[in-house]
């Protein structure tokens, strides 16, 4: 009897099961929904698409989405998007309102992964028009921020079963104040920009006075990351303001000391993190191109 036999035979039934290397998942994003893994987005315009998903997010519990950009999926990005979706657990937990973005630049595809709860509001149809219609032609121009914030916005609206206008905008009236509006947007982004680097040197600060005090201190760098992002949104005088103090209810509610706006809101979501436990992405959503 040829010994070779049973090799033979187990490499034919692997190509027939078609087995293949586990996906490569990256870890989800520390304080924030966003993942930008190929660098298409600027600190400020990362940190405001974050802040716009928490914002959405405090008004319902429709919908829990998260961003992921990367420059390659591993394997086709129907599958890759789902295992992420499901590794990184978008939702909430038993709610099946997960939602991922996924954008793979060098590949030039995206897609919606959408988990089943969410899919009786916010349709497979519906995912389609917004790959078509928002960020595939705003990854074509690389307008990469308005894209994937179009986007955010029309998954929360169709996700609690409103229309995203179809011409919001009258273009011939654009046309003659694009300009001003151009300006408006540099100026919004500018203002930003110096906000965000101005409350990260008030935090490093504090982190900085705080480790003074005591030495013993230790934050690892997410925890130094969530403690900026805390305080980029909580201001005001009842904010804490001493990292030694912050580190043990952060470590006791993440989701409340890394970030998340702090004064009062309508609705029933709970806001903060898309990764709530969630699951049940069985492969519903969208693909496209550009």
């Amino acid at each position: 009897m040829d010994r070779r036999a049973p090799v033979v035979t187990a490499l034919v039934l692997a190509a027939l099961t078609g087995c293949s290397a586990p996906v490569q998942v990256p870890d989800p994003p520390a304080g924030s929904n966003v993942l930008d893994s190929a660098d298409v987005l600027t600190d400020a315009q990362e940190q405001e698409l974050d802040t716009l998903i928490e914002d959405r997010s405090v008004t319902t519990d429709a919908a829990r989405v998260a961003v992921l950009t990367v420059e390659e999926a591993d394997g086709p990005i129907e599958s890759y998007a789902r295992e992420v979706a499901t590794a990184w657990e978008v939702g909430d937990a038993g709610a099946g309102n997960g939602v991922l973005v996924v954008a793979a630049t060098a590949d030039r595809e995206l897609r919606i992964e959408s988990a089943d709860g969410v899919r009786e509001s916010f349709s497979d149809d519906e995912a389609q028009r917004v790959v078509d219609d928002v960020l595939a032609p705003a990854f074509a121009d690389e307008r990469y921020a308005q894209g994937l914030g179009e986007a955010v916005e029309q998954i929360y609206v169709y996700a609690q079963g409103g229309e995203p206008p179809q011409e919001p905008f009258d273009w011939v009236l654009l046309g003659w104040i694009a300009g001003a509006f151009g300006l408006v947007g540099v100026l919004v982004a500018w203002w930003i920009a110096a906000d965000l680097r101005r409350r990260r040197r008030i935090a490093d600060e504090e982190l900085r006075a705080a480790r003074q005090r005591d030495p013993e201190l230790r934050l690892t760098e997410e925890q130094r990351a969530a403690y900026r992002k805390y305080r980029y949104h909580h201001r005001k005088q009842d904010a804490v303001t001493n990292p030694a103090v912050w580190l043990p209810l952060y470590l006791a509610n993440p989701a409340l000391y890394s970030g998340g706006s702090s004064g009062g809101t309508s609705g029933d979501g709970q806001g903060g993190s898309s990764f709530g436990g969630g699951g049940g992405f069985t492969g519903g959503g969208a693909s496209g191109s550009y």
